[in-house]
């Protein structure tokens, strides 16, 4: 079967990602927008990406800052994760902000990394912005992340345990791990 927008959006829309909210503050004024096409890049040096539309405001912001933070969010933040995708019922739910280095951090968020601009890449309709990370927070333990998967916001739920007969189900001599450091 072919491929177009529209299948593409279906078929990435089954990988369960996490959520965010991108915060900058630039000329006085503090931006945020919702993204789920966020990574770690890598480890030496500290790098994570995210992916903004090019014609978003948000991405200018970010460039005029040259700064910006990841605010990844817990289970009961689906409220502001819909406020900042411009999704939401027009009136704005809680939510604070506090400086800090990169961006402004969401208070209640279950972690967060302020990061500097490293490069800006254009990608097709969007741009990978590529951020050196400078300052990292870890909010309260034990919350559940907020989930999106299949076009819609999820609860992550604990799996049950594998029962003995299925585990030995393939053959260990034959499975090989591709990843050596």
């Amino acid at each position: 079967m072919g491929a177009d927008a529209q299948r593409f959006r279906r078929v990435m829309g089954l990988f369960a990602t996490g959520v965010t909210v991108i915060t900058a503050q630039y000329g006085g004024e503090t931006r945020g927008m919702t993204a789920n096409a966020f990574c770690s890049v890598s480890l030496e040096p500290l790098l994570l990406l995210v992916c903004i539309h090019r014609e978003a405001r948000m991405l200018e912001h970010i460039r005029g800052a040259g700064a910006f933070a990841v605010n990844v969010l817990s289970a009961d933040q689906e409220a502001v994760s819909r406020h900042f995708s411009g999704a939401g019922d027009g009136a704005a739910p809680e939510f604070r902000f506090v400086p800090w280095e990169g961006g402004p951090l969401l208070v209640g968020c279950l972690g967060a990394a302020g990061c500097t601009v490293e490069r800006v890449v254009d990608a097709g309709d969007h741009a990978i912005v590529v951020g050196r990370v400078r300052a990292l927070h870890e909010g309260e333990p034990g919350r559940a992340p907020l989930v999106f998967w299949g076009g819609r916001y999820r609860r992550l739920q604990e799996s049950r345990p594998v029962p003995v007969e299925a585990a030995g189900t393939f053959d260990r001599a034959s499975a090989r791990i591709y990843y050596e450091a």
